[in-house]
């Protein structure tokens, strides 16, 4: 829907508030966002990380769009985020969403994802955390995945990540399905890269 026709679609709402006496600050609230939005988009606005906003809103979960209200509140020039979905309810359709505009918004050279935590979101699975680890940007230096039901495609899928992240500084991923053969390879990583702390 465009924004002049979600304007409009306010408008009317605002209207039939007032006619019954009944919705009327629900309906000054819609209006009062788009009318934000219009604006923002008038002014040739943006951030450097609308992809991901517009991600978490779309996944529509409470602490999604809690997450996208962070990332609005951001400072346009702000060099690098965070973005933290613990006990979220994410699950691999979610993962999908999230990993298609993490990829955007590593190509847009907008802002760096530095920490990115998902755990405690058991429903990821391998499905989810796979997608995701092909879209961490190597500039994340802090990734926590603790506790999603993860078994070994998905370690394997970090471990990729991890060794052509350019300087990570901490994975913790303990809590999982892991095999004593994808455990040991966690350890060796963290031995190899000695400013990078690996729980599992």
């Amino acid at each position: 829907m465009s924004l002049e026709r979600q304007h409009l679609s306010r408008r009317r709402m605002l209207q039939a508030g007032l006619a019954t006496g009944a919705g009327l600050l629900p309906a000054l609230a819609g209006v009062s966002a788009v009318a934000k939005a219009a604006e923002h988009e008038a002014s040739g606005g943006g951030t450097r990380v609308d992809a991901l906003i517009a991600a978490l809103n779309t996944i529509g979960k409470p602490d999604c769009v809690d997450a996208a209200i962070r990332l609005e509140a951001l400072e346009p020039d702000t060099a690098g985020f965070d973005l933290h979905l613990r006990r979220a309810g994410l699950d691999a359709g979610d993962a999908r969403v999230l990993a298609g505009a993490m990829r955007k918004t590593t190509a847009s050279s907008g802002a760096v994802l530095r920490s990115f935590s998902a755990s405690y979101n058991s429903d990821l699975t391998d499905a989810g955390v796979i997608v995701l680890a092909q879209a961490f940007p190597v500039t994340m230096t802090e990734l926590g995945l603790v506790g999603c039901a993860i078994g070994d495609a998905g370690g394997l899928a970090i471990l990729e990540w991890a060794r052509t992240a350019l300087s990570p500084r901490m994975i913790c991923v303990e809590g999982n399905l892991f095999s004593v053969d994808i455990r040991s390879r966690f350890a060796a990583l963290g031995q190899d890269r000695g400013s990078l702390l690996v729980v599992v």
